[in-house]
């Protein structure tokens, strides 16, 4: 049987939000908190995921959590590249971090709010690490932190993976990041590397789902809408890159447009190139960069 990919964010919240434990040895693992305060249990506030919820554009199917302290948690699956996600990000962890005081509520009452985003593509090419952490601290003292009530743990999945090669899982946190790249193509004689039981148990639950012929068909109707969501936003930004050049033309801004128009197409080629859908020759087309610039972006992007 061939297994789902936990990299579906449909299937990436079936198999977290339906085992507390599964999900709190991840939390633990990313965390890497002292025994004394490891997170002991954890309660996902949106288990389900209706059927009709899908196929919708743009919804976010993350998992809402909070654990014994009453510490909040939200955890995604970000398969897609989009401008607005870094604005979205903050707004998601902010409405959480407001939605905890009832009107005339002290804030004192508030407990911290964190975020774990797993991402499909490279959002910050140009650094060599593959995780990272934001919080408010001054940025000529990093030392002093303003509270430590708002945090957003970043992982990119494609960098992780040309980081540390194949096979190597040092820690709890490798396993799990490799578990997600991986899963679905490992045997059970390959799965015999991993350590960690909590992994173990989260392919037993995998494999669960890849049996059942409804999570299955959802899972190619989840796969199908982002597809199509892709191709909106190709489309879309290949209408807007024409409409740039017509606009240009009218204003005689040849000079210019030349080199805000090449810095636009480069930029409209990485997103095309994250996607994975479409071939070089493809893309060439739709920016107005020649193919052979085109692999040349794409070999800047495997190293």
């Amino acid at each position: 049987m061939i297994l789902l990919t936990p990299k579906l964010d449909f299937i990436f919240k079936k198999l977290l939000a339906g085992d507390t434990g599964v999900l709190t040895d991840l939390l633990n693992s990313i965390l890497v908190l002292p025994k004394n305060r490891r997170i002991r249990s954890v309660k996902v506030k949106n288990p389900i995921v209706l059927p009709e919820e899908i196929t919708k554009k743009y919804i976010i199917l993350d998992i809402l959590a909070t654990d014994g302290s009453g510490q909040s948690y939200e955890i995604e699956m970000q398969v897609r590249r989009s401008d607005s996600y870094p604005k979205r990000a903050l707004y998601y962890l902010s409405r959480i971090y407001a939605g905890q005081l009832e009107a005339g509520e002290d804030y004192e009452k508030l407990k911290p709010v964190i975020g774990i985003h797993f991402l499909d593509y490279e959002m910050f090419p140009d650094s060599e690490d593959f995780r990272f952490r934001f919080e408010m601290r001054d940025i000529r003292h990093p030392g002093l932190s303003l509270t430590d009530d708002m945090s957003l743990h970043i992982f990119e999945l494609p960098k992780f993976e040309r980081i540390v090669r194949t096979g190597q899982m040092k820690d709890a946190l490798g396993e799990w990041l490799h578990f997600f790249n991986h899963a679905h193509e490992e045997d059970k004689t390959m799965r015999t590397a991993y350590k960690n039981p909590a992994i173990h148990k989260a392919f037993n639950i995998l494999e669960t789902l890849s049996a059942d012929e409804t999570v299955r068909h959802l899972a190619r109707v989840r796969e199908d809408a982002l597809r199509n969501e892709r191709s909106e936003l190709f489309y879309a930004e290949k209408k807007g890159l024409e409409k740039g050049r017509q606009e240009g033309r009218q204003e005689g801004l040849e000079h210019g447009m030349k080199k805000g128009g090449q810095e636009k197409a480069v930029k409209t080629a990485r997103n095309l190139l994250s996607m994975a859908v479409l071939t070089p020759e493809q893309i060439a087309q739709a920016t107005g960069l020649t193919t052979e610039e085109i692999r040349k972006l794409q070999k800047r992007k495997r190293k």
